[in-house]
């Protein structure tokens, strides 16, 4: 059986930044005919907005990570050093986002996700997992675990428990 040794998670672009980029190509494609070089340029636009993500990669192998920002196929960030580290954490965690409106309303949306992270010894997370699933949460540490021979510390139960 073949190890993975590097990972590449791309986190999920915002509601809202989907809703943008779609707005855009619609202004793109209504513009496009009397204004061509606009609905171009908007075109584009909303183009870099439906492609572009952001996220991290680890080298499980060589120790390494980098932060990532992808257009797209193409991948953009500098590799560095996994710092030293102490544990892998799986918590639950609520993540709010609130809008408001030009006439004041606001719009709020609350989403509860399971995170994976990787704890370093000056106690800073390099989040390598964000999923509704909490079973393929704890999968994921439980595979991430012996790849950089860290314990798991479950942070979804009261008290929290080691689990390996």
């Amino acid at each position: 059986m073949d190890e993975i040794y590097k990972y590449i998670y791309k986190r999920d672009k915002p509601f809202m930044v989907k809703l943008l980029a779609a707005m855009v190509a619609g202004v793109a494609l209504l513009k496009i005919q009397n204004t061509p070089i606009f609905g171009l340029i908007m075109g584009l636009g909303s183009v870099g907005l439906f492609g572009y993500q952001s996220g991290i990669e680890v080298d499980f192998k060589n120790k390494k990570y980098r932060l990532i920002t992808t257009f797209g196929p193409q991948v953009f960030g500098n590799w560095q050093p996994l710092p030293p580290l102490k544990y892998i954490s799986v918590f639950k965690a609520n993540l709010v986002s609130t809008v408001t409106g030009f006439t004041g309303t606001t719009v709020t949306q609350k989403k509860e996700v399971t995170q994976v992270n990787l704890i370093t010894d000056k106690n800073k997370l390099l989040r390598l997992l964000e999923t509704k699933d909490m079973n393929e949460a704890f999968e994921f540490a439980k595979q991430t675990a012996p790849k950089l021979d860290l314990k798991i510390w479950n942070a979804t139960v009261r008290p929290a428990e080691w689990l390996r």
